[in-house]
């Protein structure tokens, strides 16, 4: 390609630097006899050329080695280390030393003359060679460190940016920003109206940019600012404010006549004198955007130092429950449910328990991150299932249920029905009948339309199902006739306050009624004196468990307590 066409047919800026004023008026004829039209500017020192290069872009700087007691090859060390232009270098000099081409090379110079075999054709031939190469180191830079569809700086140069700011020690504020709905955009548009979507946005943060300020883009709908003259949480909350009103300005569509909005999530970390490096408060501020994304479209959060704490030991408790699955850490406790008016069992619930190397003995609460985690709580609740209905054959009790807790990730899950029918099918001495599934009643909030069609698979399979904490959660009449449910479980907290408060009593009437209207089992939990048992009779709630029939215990505990109190009672 034509150089001058390459460079928009400008003419050519050089820089001539040589103490010598010889030397420079040689480098003047010989560039005379070119074709091209040149703009040359010329500098006797190292002080005078850095003075041209910080005022003015040149497209090749000509230098000599020798600038009086200095080294040209300092001027080339600056020019690659200190300016952001990427221009050209030539060294010429009168040695022919391969030691001094080799270091002039290394600092990039992008060619090596010498003064006494050098001619005007092969000076021009040099200069044209080192402007295109130059340019292809400057589309090189650019593309690893620009955005290619929105311009703007990438996470290379983003961080190289902010690891500066570290070094000076000098504060900061770094937003970390992924916009919200812009999914469906891509979905109903398609992505070239995606990209039309972030370039506008883009477009817009742009315009509130101080000099210092760095906006990247660092892959997708995720966009991060560098924000070195705010050093507080209000000034930063009320410039970040802007940016959300900008963002959620609807753009519109013309292809499409219509308009889509798009909002943001906002995660913010500060740099302060903690001596972390760039790729840790970035990771801050990424981290926090997700959990302000957790709270809803248009937050903003800053980063919490106990949170990053609590967040650590939620990791180290999820790896920890993974490992302690393949070695057998957990076990199941099991607490009878009796018929309070015959005293006779007709079955356990069975309760996970996690011996822990360093921690000990731990109830689900001390785990409940684990237990419903998308994919630790499947295999935790995977495990339950299995240990539960191998107890069972272990009791060989025809009719006792076992009943265990599912967490809604669980019962949700894809291919939840199948596996439990799998699961059923390598325990072919179990009636299905003896498994109840304990769901928590605000799963089917959760989605009702799932949850209902899992619920009937299971029923389908013959396994029963039972409405945990029935009353504390917003199930409606409507869900209670969509649902196939079994059973209801009455909550512990409206079964404690039976015998005080008059408004728990009238609540365990309520649901008392529902269950025989629904035609559903009913057990109450958490009876704790004989006083709770005999309200609980009076009122049509015959079935229960608690701490005063029975605390939990082991299975080995378990057998015994049934050979004890007997276990004459057919299915549900």
């Amino acid at each position: 390609m034509d150089v001058l066409e390459a460079h928009g047919n400008h003419a050519l800026k050089l820089l001539i630097v040589d103490d010598d004023d010889v030397d420079r008026e040689r480098l003047r004829r010989m560039l005379s006899k070119t074709d091209f039209e040149t703009n040359i500017s010329e500098a006797s020192s190292i002080e005078d050329s850095m003075a041209h290069l910080n005022n003015s872009e040149y497209d090749c700087v000509i230098v000599d080695y020798r600038l009086g007691l200095n080294s040209g090859l300092t001027l080339l060390s600056n020019i690659r280390t200190i300016m952001e232009n990427r221009c050209a270098v030539i060294m010429i000099t009168g040695l022919g030393d391969e030691e001094v081409a080799a270091e002039a090379m290394r600092l990039g110079a992008s060619d090596y003359l010498l003064k006494g075999q050098l001619k005007s054709a092969q000076l021009i031939r040099a200069i044209i060679s080192s402007i295109h190469r130059a340019d292809l180191e400057k589309k090189l830079h650019n593309m690893a460190h620009y955005d290619n569809l929105t311009g703007l700086a990438s996470r290379p140069l983003f961080l190289k940016n902010l690891q500066k700011i570290i070094e000076k020690e000098n504060t900061a504020a770094i937003a970390f920003l992924d916009l919200d709905n812009f999914k469906p955009v891509n979905d109903n548009y398609g992505h070239d109206t995606g990209d039309f979507v972030l370039v506008t946005i883009a477009d817009r943060l742009k315009t509130i940019l101080s000099k210092n300020d760095t906006l990247a883009r660092l892959g997708g709908d995720e966009f991060v600012l560098l924000l070195p003259d705010i050093t507080n949480h209000v000034e930063c909350r009320a410039y970040l404010n802007q940016i959300i009103e900008l963002v959620n300005i609807p753009i519109e569509l013309s292809e499409f006549d219509c308009h889509v909005q798009v909002s943001v999530s906002i995660g913010v970390a500060l740099v302060t004198n903690e001596s972390l490096d760039a790729d840790t408060i970035l990771r801050r501020a990424d981290q926090t955007m997700y959990q302000a994304k957790s709270l809803g479209s248009n937050n903003i959060l800053f980063f919490d130092p106990e949170e990053e704490r609590r967040q650590y030991h939620r990791r180290q408790l999820l790896q920890a429950a993974e490992i302690g699955i393949e070695r057998r850490e957990f076990e199941l406790h099991y607490q009878p449910q009796v018929n309070m008016i015959s005293h006779q069992i007709i079955g356990v619930e069975a309760l996970i328990r996690w011996n822990h190397p360093e921690l000990g003995f731990l109830y689900p609460g001390d785990f409940s991150e684990a237990l419903e985690h998308p994919n630790i709580g499947i295999l935790i609740g995977e495990w339950v299932l299995k240990e539960a209905l191998h107890q069972h054959t272990l009791w060989d009790i025809s009719d006792l249920v076992v009943s265990v807790n599912i967490a809604p990730a669980h019962l949700l899950c894809k291919g939840f029905v199948q596996r439990l029918s799998d699961l059923l099918l390598t325990f072919p001495n179990v009636n299905p009948k003896a498994l109840e599934l304990e769901v928590l009643e605000t799963v089917s909030l959760a989605d009702i339309n799932s949850a209902v069609d899992v619920v009937k698979g299971c029923c389908a399979l013959g396994v029963h199902v039972a409405l945990d904490d029935f009353g504390t959660g917003y199930a409606s009449l409507s869900y209670l006739k969509k649902l196939p449910l079994n059973t209801l479980k009455i909550d512990k907290s409206f079964v404690q306050n039976i015998l005080s408060n008059k408004e728990d009593r009238s609540i365990i009437q309520c649901i008392v009624a529902l269950s025989q209207a629904f035609e559903y089992n009913l057990i109450a939990e958490g009876i704790e004196s004989m006083e709770h048992e005999q309200a609980l009779i009076d009122m049509g709630c015959h079935i229960g468990q608690g701490y005063f029939i029975a605390r939990p215990m082991t299975a080995d505990a378990m057998t015994d307590w049934i050979q004890l109190h007997g276990k004459n009672r057919s299915l549900h």
